[in-house]
Protein backbone atom coordinates (compact mmCIF):
# COMPACT_ATOMS: atom_id res chain seq x y z
CA UNK A 1 0.00 0.00 0.00
CA UNK A 2 2.65 2.38 0.78
CA UNK A 3 4.86 1.29 -2.25
CA UNK A 4 1.59 2.09 -4.02
CA UNK A 5 0.96 5.63 -2.86
CA UNK A 6 4.51 6.43 -3.23
CA UNK A 7 3.92 5.62 -7.18
CA UNK A 8 0.67 7.48 -7.63
CA UNK A 9 2.45 10.68 -5.70
CA UNK A 10 5.24 10.50 -7.84
CA UNK A 11 3.37 10.09 -10.90
CA UNK A 12 1.11 13.20 -9.85
CA UNK A 13 4.14 15.35 -9.25
CA UNK A 14 5.67 14.40 -12.57
CA UNK A 15 2.58 15.57 -14.52
CA UNK A 16 3.06 18.77 -12.06
CA UNK A 17 6.32 19.54 -13.07
CA UNK A 18 5.39 19.26 -16.56
CA UNK A 19 2.26 21.34 -16.12
CA UNK A 20 4.51 23.97 -14.88
CA UNK A 21 7.17 24.44 -17.13
CA UNK A 22 4.38 24.98 -19.72
CA UNK A 23 1.93 27.27 -17.52
CA UNK A 24 4.80 29.00 -17.27
CA UNK A 25 4.80 30.69 -20.97
CA UNK A 26 1.03 30.96 -20.47
CA UNK A 27 -0.47 32.52 -23.42
CA UNK A 28 -3.81 32.57 -23.04
CA UNK A 29 -4.65 36.39 -21.81
CA UNK A 30 -4.61 39.86 -24.16
CA UNK A 31 -6.08 42.36 -22.38
CA UNK A 32 -4.63 46.40 -22.39
CA UNK A 33 -5.61 45.70 -18.54
CA UNK A 34 -3.30 43.50 -17.51
CA UNK A 35 -0.59 46.34 -18.23
CA UNK A 36 -0.86 47.27 -14.54
CA UNK A 37 -0.51 45.84 -11.26
CA UNK A 38 0.00 41.94 -11.79
CA UNK A 39 -1.81 41.30 -14.73
CA UNK A 40 -5.60 39.79 -14.85
CA UNK A 41 -5.93 37.64 -11.44
CA UNK A 42 -6.58 34.16 -11.86
CA UNK A 43 -8.49 32.18 -9.76
CA UNK A 44 -8.33 28.07 -8.06
CA UNK A 45 -11.18 27.08 -10.48
CA UNK A 46 -11.00 23.86 -11.96
CA UNK A 47 -13.56 23.26 -15.21
CA UNK A 48 -16.53 21.97 -12.98
CA UNK A 49 -16.02 25.09 -11.04
CA UNK A 50 -16.10 27.19 -13.68
CA UNK A 51 -18.88 26.33 -15.14
CA UNK A 52 -21.08 26.98 -12.16
CA UNK A 53 -19.83 30.97 -12.31
CA UNK A 54 -16.90 29.64 -10.43
CA UNK A 55 -18.42 28.64 -7.72
CA UNK A 56 -15.66 27.11 -4.70
CA UNK A 57 -16.44 28.09 -1.22
CA UNK A 58 -19.78 26.14 -0.58
CA UNK A 59 -18.73 23.67 -3.45
CA UNK A 60 -18.27 19.85 -1.97
CA UNK A 61 -18.24 17.13 -4.51
CA UNK A 62 -16.41 13.76 -4.14
CA UNK A 63 -15.73 13.94 -7.97
CA UNK A 64 -14.24 17.66 -8.26
CA UNK A 65 -11.09 18.81 -7.52
CA UNK A 66 -11.88 21.76 -5.55
CA UNK A 67 -8.77 24.17 -4.43
CA UNK A 68 -10.62 27.35 -3.92
CA UNK A 69 -11.51 25.38 -0.50
CA UNK A 70 -9.07 23.18 0.42
CA UNK A 71 -11.69 21.33 2.86
CA UNK A 72 -13.27 19.97 0.32
CA UNK A 73 -11.14 17.46 -0.19
CA UNK A 74 -12.45 15.25 2.49
CA UNK A 75 -15.61 14.55 0.16
CA UNK A 76 -13.53 12.21 -2.11
CA UNK A 77 -13.87 8.53 -1.61
CA UNK A 78 -11.55 6.68 0.50
CA UNK A 79 -11.06 4.29 -2.67
CA UNK A 80 -10.55 7.14 -5.38
CA UNK A 81 -7.32 9.33 -7.22
CA UNK A 82 -8.31 11.64 -9.08
CA UNK A 83 -6.58 13.33 -11.76
CA UNK A 84 -8.06 16.59 -13.35
CA UNK A 85 -5.90 18.49 -16.49
CA UNK A 86 -7.38 21.16 -18.56
CA UNK A 87 -7.07 23.19 -21.36
CA UNK A 88 -8.61 26.57 -22.85
CA UNK A 89 -9.27 28.81 -26.56
CA UNK A 90 -10.29 32.11 -25.48
CA UNK A 91 -11.76 34.72 -28.03
CA UNK A 92 -11.91 38.63 -26.98
CA UNK A 93 -13.46 41.77 -28.28
CA UNK A 94 -12.16 44.90 -27.53
CA UNK A 95 -13.81 48.13 -28.16
CA UNK A 96 -12.33 51.92 -27.56
CA UNK A 97 -13.85 55.06 -29.38
CA UNK A 98 -15.79 53.02 -32.58
CA UNK A 99 -12.55 51.18 -32.88
CA UNK A 100 -12.17 47.51 -32.40
CA UNK A 101 -9.54 44.40 -32.22
CA UNK A 102 -10.08 40.42 -31.94
CA UNK A 103 -7.90 38.02 -30.49
CA UNK A 104 -8.38 34.22 -29.76
CA UNK A 105 -5.72 32.51 -27.77
CA UNK A 106 -5.07 29.05 -25.92
CA UNK A 107 -3.28 27.33 -23.36
CA UNK A 108 -3.14 24.79 -21.19
CA UNK A 109 -5.04 25.78 -18.15
CA UNK A 110 -4.21 23.91 -15.04
CA UNK A 111 -3.21 20.75 -13.68
CA UNK A 112 -4.48 18.63 -10.21
CA UNK A 113 -4.79 15.64 -8.12
CA UNK A 114 -7.00 14.62 -5.35
CA UNK A 115 -6.01 11.20 -2.98
CA UNK A 116 -7.32 10.31 0.34
CA UNK A 117 -5.10 9.47 2.97
CA UNK A 118 -7.10 7.87 5.69
CA UNK A 119 -11.29 7.59 5.72
CA UNK A 120 -10.57 11.20 7.32
CA UNK A 121 -7.44 12.99 5.56
CA UNK A 122 -7.05 13.52 1.94
CA UNK A 123 -4.48 15.65 0.00
CA UNK A 124 -4.37 17.72 -3.17
CA UNK A 125 -1.67 19.16 -5.22
CA UNK A 126 -1.85 21.01 -8.58
CA UNK A 127 -0.84 24.04 -10.54
CA UNK A 128 -2.75 26.91 -11.78
CA UNK A 129 -2.41 30.76 -12.82
CA UNK A 130 -1.73 33.28 -10.15
CA UNK A 131 -2.34 36.22 -12.50
CA UNK A 132 -1.34 36.53 -16.08
CA UNK A 133 -0.07 39.66 -18.69
CA UNK A 134 -0.46 39.84 -22.55
CA UNK A 135 -1.35 42.88 -24.55
CA UNK A 136 -0.14 43.78 -27.82
CA UNK A 137 -1.36 48.18 -28.44
CA UNK A 138 -0.43 51.33 -29.66
CA UNK A 139 -1.22 54.49 -31.66
CA UNK A 140 0.65 57.07 -34.30
CA UNK A 141 0.94 60.55 -33.27
CA UNK A 142 2.83 63.49 -34.32
CA UNK A 143 5.98 65.66 -32.93
CA UNK A 144 4.57 68.98 -31.62
CA UNK A 145 5.36 71.88 -34.02
CA UNK A 146 6.06 69.68 -37.40
CA UNK A 147 2.63 69.90 -38.81
CA UNK A 148 2.36 66.13 -39.62
CA UNK A 149 6.04 66.16 -40.99
CA UNK A 150 7.35 63.79 -38.50
CA UNK A 151 5.06 61.35 -37.01
CA UNK A 152 6.38 58.86 -34.95
CA UNK A 153 4.62 55.30 -33.31
CA UNK A 154 4.42 54.41 -29.75
CA UNK A 155 3.82 50.99 -29.05
CA UNK A 156 3.23 48.80 -25.70
CA UNK A 157 3.43 45.02 -25.21
CA UNK A 158 3.80 42.59 -22.54
CA UNK A 159 3.54 39.21 -21.28
CA UNK A 160 3.85 36.19 -18.88
CA UNK A 161 2.82 34.70 -15.78
CA UNK A 162 2.93 33.66 -12.04
CA UNK A 163 2.16 30.31 -10.95
CA UNK A 164 0.51 29.22 -8.24
CA UNK A 165 1.93 25.67 -7.31
CA UNK A 166 -0.31 24.29 -3.93
CA UNK A 167 -0.22 20.93 -1.82
CA UNK A 168 -2.91 21.14 0.35
CA UNK A 169 -4.44 18.68 3.14
CA UNK A 170 -7.83 18.29 4.54
CA UNK A 171 -9.26 16.63 7.63
CA UNK A 172 -12.28 15.41 8.85
CA UNK A 173 -14.32 15.17 12.13
CA UNK A 174 -17.99 14.00 11.92
CA UNK A 175 -19.89 17.04 9.61
CA UNK A 176 -16.66 19.30 10.11
CA UNK A 177 -13.73 19.38 7.37
CA UNK A 178 -10.96 21.77 7.70
CA UNK A 179 -8.29 22.02 5.16
CA UNK A 180 -4.82 24.20 4.47
CA UNK A 181 -3.36 24.92 1.20
CA UNK A 182 0.16 25.71 0.87
CA UNK A 183 1.51 27.82 -2.12
CA UNK A 184 4.56 28.42 -4.06
CA UNK A 185 4.10 31.25 -6.00
CA UNK A 186 6.43 32.05 -8.65
CA UNK A 187 7.42 33.47 -12.25
CA UNK A 188 7.71 36.86 -14.20
CA UNK A 189 6.43 39.74 -16.46
CA UNK A 190 7.98 41.40 -19.46
CA UNK A 191 6.32 45.26 -20.41
CA UNK A 192 8.29 46.82 -23.59
CA UNK A 193 7.26 50.73 -24.13
CA UNK A 194 8.78 51.74 -27.63
CA UNK A 195 8.67 54.93 -29.77
CA UNK A 196 9.51 54.35 -33.10
CA UNK A 197 10.51 57.59 -35.36
CA UNK A 198 8.95 56.63 -38.44
CA UNK A 199 12.34 57.38 -40.38
CA UNK A 200 15.36 55.49 -41.69
CA UNK A 201 18.18 57.45 -40.00
CA UNK A 202 16.29 57.48 -36.47
CA UNK A 203 17.19 55.98 -33.73
CA UNK A 204 14.64 54.58 -31.63
CA UNK A 205 13.98 54.00 -27.26
CA UNK A 206 12.84 50.97 -26.30
CA UNK A 207 12.43 50.55 -22.29
CA UNK A 208 12.09 46.98 -20.97
CA UNK A 209 10.61 46.33 -17.30
CA UNK A 210 10.61 42.90 -16.03
CA UNK A 211 9.24 41.77 -12.57
CA UNK A 212 10.07 38.50 -11.00
CA UNK A 213 7.83 37.11 -7.94
CA UNK A 214 8.44 34.63 -5.83
CA UNK A 215 6.78 33.38 -2.18
CA UNK A 216 4.01 31.86 -0.32
CA UNK A 217 0.72 31.55 0.66
CA UNK A 218 -1.11 29.82 2.92
CA UNK A 219 -5.09 29.83 2.90
CA UNK A 220 -7.64 27.55 4.81
CA UNK A 221 -11.08 26.62 4.78
CA UNK A 222 -13.63 25.13 6.47
CA UNK A 223 -17.16 23.30 5.43
CA UNK A 224 -19.62 21.87 7.60
CA UNK A 225 -22.26 19.50 6.16
CA UNK A 226 -26.03 19.76 7.59
CA UNK A 227 -28.06 16.68 6.45
CA UNK A 228 -31.88 18.04 6.21
CA UNK A 229 -32.84 14.66 6.27
CA UNK A 230 -32.50 11.07 8.30
CA UNK A 231 -31.98 9.73 4.39
CA UNK A 232 -29.42 12.43 3.96
CA UNK A 233 -30.84 13.09 0.57
CA UNK A 234 -31.03 16.72 1.59
CA UNK A 235 -28.19 18.69 2.98
CA UNK A 236 -26.63 22.17 3.29
CA UNK A 237 -23.21 23.00 3.19
CA UNK A 238 -21.78 26.23 4.81
CA UNK A 239 -18.10 26.99 4.04
CA UNK A 240 -15.74 30.06 4.62
CA UNK A 241 -12.10 29.81 3.84
CA UNK A 242 -9.21 32.81 5.19
CA UNK A 243 -5.90 33.76 4.00
CA UNK A 244 -3.93 36.31 5.61
CA UNK A 245 -1.64 38.88 4.39
CA UNK A 246 1.37 37.93 2.98
CA UNK A 247 4.57 39.39 1.63
CA UNK A 248 6.80 38.19 -2.11
CA UNK A 249 10.02 38.63 -2.75
CA UNK A 250 10.48 40.83 -6.08
CA UNK A 251 13.30 41.91 -7.95
CA UNK A 252 12.46 44.45 -10.74
CA UNK A 253 14.89 44.92 -13.57
CA UNK A 254 14.98 48.35 -15.99
CA UNK A 255 16.34 48.70 -19.00
CA UNK A 256 17.06 51.40 -22.00
CA UNK A 257 17.94 50.48 -25.01
CA UNK A 258 18.31 52.29 -28.32
CA UNK A 259 17.55 50.71 -31.82
CA UNK A 260 19.15 51.66 -34.90
CA UNK A 261 16.79 50.63 -37.88
CA UNK A 262 19.67 51.11 -40.36
CA UNK A 263 22.06 48.29 -38.71
CA UNK A 264 19.42 46.62 -36.83
CA UNK A 265 20.91 46.55 -33.75
CA UNK A 266 19.77 47.26 -30.32
CA UNK A 267 22.12 48.89 -27.43
CA UNK A 268 21.73 48.64 -24.20
CA UNK A 269 21.74 52.58 -22.59
CA UNK A 270 20.94 52.18 -18.94
CA UNK A 271 19.90 49.18 -16.73
CA UNK A 272 18.83 48.96 -12.78
CA UNK A 273 17.66 46.19 -10.60
CA UNK A 274 15.83 46.70 -7.68
CA UNK A 275 15.01 44.21 -4.95
CA UNK A 276 12.09 43.52 -2.04
CA UNK A 277 10.95 41.67 0.53
CA UNK A 278 7.77 43.40 1.73
CA UNK A 279 6.97 45.95 -1.43
CA UNK A 280 4.36 43.09 -2.86
CA UNK A 281 2.27 40.98 -1.53
CA UNK A 282 -0.46 38.54 -1.36
CA UNK A 283 -3.62 40.19 0.09
CA UNK A 284 -5.63 39.49 3.33
CA UNK A 285 -8.67 37.14 1.88
CA UNK A 286 -12.21 35.69 3.13
CA UNK A 287 -14.73 34.22 1.70
CA UNK A 288 -17.75 32.80 3.19
CA UNK A 289 -20.69 30.36 0.54
CA UNK A 290 -23.83 28.02 1.26
CA UNK A 291 -24.88 25.69 -1.20
CA UNK A 292 -27.78 23.04 -0.48
CA UNK A 293 -27.80 19.61 -2.37
CA UNK A 294 -30.38 17.33 -2.72
CA UNK A 295 -28.18 13.89 -3.23
CA UNK A 296 -27.33 12.76 -6.93
CA UNK A 297 -29.65 15.33 -8.55
CA UNK A 298 -28.92 18.93 -7.67
CA UNK A 299 -27.17 21.44 -6.62
CA UNK A 300 -27.56 25.17 -5.60
CA UNK A 301 -24.45 27.35 -3.84
CA UNK A 302 -23.98 30.88 -3.42
CA UNK A 303 -20.42 32.50 -2.81
CA UNK A 304 -19.02 35.87 -2.06
CA UNK A 305 -15.29 36.84 -1.07
CA UNK A 306 -13.15 40.04 -0.03
CA UNK A 307 -9.79 40.64 -0.88
CA UNK A 308 -7.69 43.44 0.63
CA UNK A 309 -5.67 44.78 -2.33
CA UNK A 310 -5.40 48.15 -0.68
CA UNK A 311 -2.61 47.19 1.80
CA UNK A 312 -0.29 46.95 -1.57
CA UNK A 313 2.59 48.89 -1.52
CA UNK A 314 3.68 48.32 -5.22
CA UNK A 315 3.04 51.57 -7.45
CA UNK A 316 2.95 50.71 -10.95
CA UNK A 317 2.44 53.83 -12.74
CA UNK A 318 -0.13 55.86 -12.31
CA UNK A 319 -2.26 52.76 -11.30
CA UNK A 320 -3.48 51.82 -7.59
CA UNK A 321 -4.79 49.20 -5.50
CA UNK A 322 -8.09 49.05 -4.46
CA UNK A 323 -10.26 46.03 -2.29
CA UNK A 324 -11.86 43.78 -4.51
CA UNK A 325 -15.28 41.89 -4.11
CA UNK A 326 -16.56 38.71 -5.74
CA UNK A 327 -19.89 36.77 -5.89
CA UNK A 328 -20.90 33.80 -7.72
CA UNK A 329 -24.07 32.08 -8.20
CA UNK A 330 -23.23 28.35 -9.55
CA UNK A 331 -26.21 25.26 -10.57
CA UNK A 332 -25.79 21.17 -10.87
CA UNK A 333 -28.66 19.19 -12.16
CA UNK A 334 -28.10 15.81 -12.74
CA UNK A 335 -31.35 13.92 -14.85
CA UNK A 336 -30.63 9.98 -13.54
CA UNK A 337 -27.59 9.16 -12.66
CA UNK A 338 -28.60 5.44 -12.60
CA UNK A 339 -29.67 5.55 -16.07
CA UNK A 340 -27.42 3.75 -18.30
CA UNK A 341 -27.44 6.16 -21.11
CA UNK A 342 -24.65 8.57 -20.45
CA UNK A 343 -26.20 11.65 -20.70
CA UNK A 344 -28.82 10.96 -18.52
CA UNK A 345 -26.17 10.32 -16.23
CA UNK A 346 -24.70 13.81 -17.47
CA UNK A 347 -24.23 16.83 -15.00
CA UNK A 348 -25.26 20.18 -16.39
CA UNK A 349 -24.19 23.34 -15.08
CA UNK A 350 -24.47 27.25 -14.86
CA UNK A 351 -23.62 29.57 -12.86
CA UNK A 352 -22.94 33.53 -13.18
CA UNK A 353 -20.67 36.07 -11.35
CA UNK A 354 -19.31 39.43 -10.98
CA UNK A 355 -16.67 41.48 -9.56
CA UNK A 356 -14.84 44.74 -9.14
CA UNK A 357 -11.52 45.41 -10.33
CA UNK A 358 -8.62 45.04 -7.87
CA UNK A 359 -6.89 48.39 -9.74
CA UNK A 360 -7.69 51.87 -10.79
CA UNK A 361 -6.25 52.76 -13.99
CA UNK A 362 -5.75 55.75 -15.53
CA UNK A 363 -8.16 57.15 -18.12
CA UNK A 364 -7.20 59.26 -21.37
CA UNK A 365 -8.87 62.20 -19.38
CA UNK A 366 -6.31 61.33 -16.77
CA UNK A 367 -8.32 60.44 -13.82
CA UNK A 368 -8.24 56.67 -12.08
CA UNK A 369 -11.04 54.57 -12.55
CA UNK A 370 -11.41 51.20 -12.17
CA UNK A 371 -13.73 48.51 -14.13
CA UNK A 372 -16.02 45.99 -13.43
CA UNK A 373 -16.46 42.21 -14.23
CA UNK A 374 -19.50 40.23 -15.18
CA UNK A 375 -19.69 36.63 -16.32
CA UNK A 376 -22.14 33.97 -17.41
CA UNK A 377 -20.97 29.96 -18.14
CA UNK A 378 -22.72 26.99 -18.50
CA UNK A 379 -21.34 23.39 -19.32
CA UNK A 380 -21.34 19.58 -18.98
CA UNK A 381 -19.85 16.70 -16.76
CA UNK A 382 -20.36 13.72 -19.18
CA UNK A 383 -19.01 9.92 -17.96
CA UNK A 384 -16.85 8.13 -19.70
CA UNK A 385 -16.66 4.42 -20.35
CA UNK A 386 -15.90 3.62 -16.59
CA UNK A 387 -18.86 5.82 -15.32
CA UNK A 388 -16.28 7.57 -12.86
CA UNK A 389 -13.94 9.74 -15.26
CA UNK A 390 -15.66 12.58 -16.63
CA UNK A 391 -15.25 15.33 -19.35
CA UNK A 392 -15.51 18.43 -18.20
CA UNK A 393 -16.87 20.40 -20.51
CA UNK A 394 -17.66 24.74 -19.70
CA UNK A 395 -17.76 28.27 -21.92
CA UNK A 396 -17.82 31.27 -20.32
CA UNK A 397 -18.57 34.45 -21.49
CA UNK A 398 -17.16 37.68 -19.52
CA UNK A 399 -17.89 41.39 -20.01
CA UNK A 400 -15.30 43.80 -18.78
CA UNK A 401 -17.36 47.06 -18.07
CA UNK A 402 -15.01 50.24 -17.56
CA UNK A 403 -15.73 52.61 -15.36
CA UNK A 404 -15.46 55.49 -17.96
CA UNK A 405 -17.25 55.33 -21.24
CA UNK A 406 -13.36 56.48 -23.38
CA UNK A 407 -11.92 53.24 -21.89
CA UNK A 408 -11.45 49.93 -23.19
CA UNK A 409 -14.51 47.66 -22.92
CA UNK A 410 -14.18 43.97 -23.64
CA UNK A 411 -16.08 40.87 -24.51
CA UNK A 412 -14.81 37.43 -24.29
CA UNK A 413 -15.87 33.72 -24.67
CA UNK A 414 -13.60 31.36 -23.52
CA UNK A 415 -14.30 27.27 -23.42
CA UNK A 416 -12.43 25.03 -21.57
CA UNK A 417 -12.21 21.05 -21.57
CA UNK A 418 -10.94 18.94 -18.76
CA UNK A 419 -10.79 15.10 -18.23
CA UNK A 420 -11.23 14.37 -14.47
CA UNK A 421 -9.72 10.86 -14.22
CA UNK A 422 -11.16 9.33 -11.52
CA UNK A 423 -8.64 5.33 -10.62
CA UNK A 424 -9.86 3.11 -7.98
CA UNK A 425 -6.46 2.66 -7.19
CA UNK A 426 -7.24 1.59 -3.86
CA UNK A 427 -9.84 -0.93 -4.31
CA UNK A 428 -8.43 -4.91 -3.81
CA UNK A 429 -9.01 -6.66 -7.05
CA UNK A 430 -11.46 -9.63 -6.62
CA UNK A 431 -10.74 -13.59 -7.17
CA UNK A 432 -13.90 -15.54 -8.10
Amino acid sequence: MKKLLIQLVHGGLLTLAVSTSVLAQNNNERSPYSRYGYGRLGARQTAAARAMGGLGISLRDGLVANPANPASYTAVDSMTFIMDLAVSLRGAYLKENGKTDSRVLGNLDYATILFPVSRHLAVSAGIMPFSTVGYQFGNTQQLKGTEGANPYRRTYSGQGSINDLYLGLAGRIGHFSLGVNAAYLFGYTSHQRQINFLREEAVNPIYLTQLHLTGFKVDAGLQYELMLDKKHEHSLTIGATFAPKMSLRSERIQQQLRYNGQTNQSTLQLSDTTSSTSQHIVPLSAGFGISYRRANSLLIGLDASYQKWSESKYTDGDASFTDRYRAALGLEWIPNHRARNPFSQARYRLGLNGANSYLKVPTPSGELTGYTELGASLGVGIPLIDRRSLLNISIDYNYLRPGKADMVSEHSLGLTVGITFNEGWFRKARIN
